[in-house]
């Protein structure tokens, strides 16, 4: 069952996939920043099974990460947890997922939902090797976060109508950097939160690189 099965209709939803291998408190910023800057009602954390920019590497089962997400959402309180949601909607679409797919999908999943794509400043550059990037244009807004090392942004080659989270704070996480420290035995429970970092130990998640 999908963690947002309960949706009311006519919110505003901002779509914030990844692979989430693992998650991180980078993610949660990128979360919180949406909802105070983009214009949404909510946040769905949409785990990828599949990613085709990431075929050269090996990902964690689609079950663990989706397990990892939904603890690091756990620690939130209430009313953020209302806001900030794990969805496990691409893992039942055919593969590889496409985010123009997806959203399609959503939109005739929700008609009466308004959905906005998240997406990183660095992968601006690579939005035009999408599937379809005038089509998500064409019924979606993006909401832009930025990336440390996004020093100098064109502006004038982001959409129109796209938002841009500004006040964001810029965290230097990357989930490869988390790997790296949970292979070696390092404690990551300040980068993601403690029950992930317990699962990730308890299950040797990234032991079997």
């Amino acid at each position: 069952m999908q963690d947002h099965a309960d949706i009311s209709p006519r919110r505003v939803i901002g779509i914030f996939g990844g692979t989430f291998d693992p998650p991180h408190a980078g993610h949660l910023a990128v979360a919180r920043a949406a909802l105070r800057e983009g214009g949404v009602d909510e946040v769905w954390l949409m785990v990828s099974p599949e990613n085709p920019f990431k075929s050269g590497r090996h990902i964690t089962p689609e079950r663990e990460r989706l397990e990892m997400t939904r603890r690091l959402l756990a620690a939130l309180g209430p009313a953020e947890r209302q806001r900030i949601r794990v969805s496990d909607f691409e893992m039942h679409l055919p593969r590889p997922t496409f985010t123009a797919v997806t959203l399609s999908e959503l939109r005739h999943a929700y008609p009466g939902c308004e959905f906005r794509l998240i997406i990183g400043g660095d992968n601006l550059s690579a939005f035009s090797r999408w599937r379809d990037p005038e089509d998500i244009l064409r019924h979606h807004r993006l909401i832009v976060y930025p990336r440390p090392g996004d020093a100098e942004w064109q502006e004038s080659k982001i959409p129109p109508q796209s938002v841009i989270l500004r006040d964001m704070p810029l965290l230097d996480i990357s989930s490869t950097r988390l790997r790296e420290l949970a292979r070696s035995g390092a404690d990551v429970s300040h980068l993601t939160s403690p029950e992930v970092a317990t699962y990730i130990k308890q299950h040797k998640i990234y032991d079997r690189e």
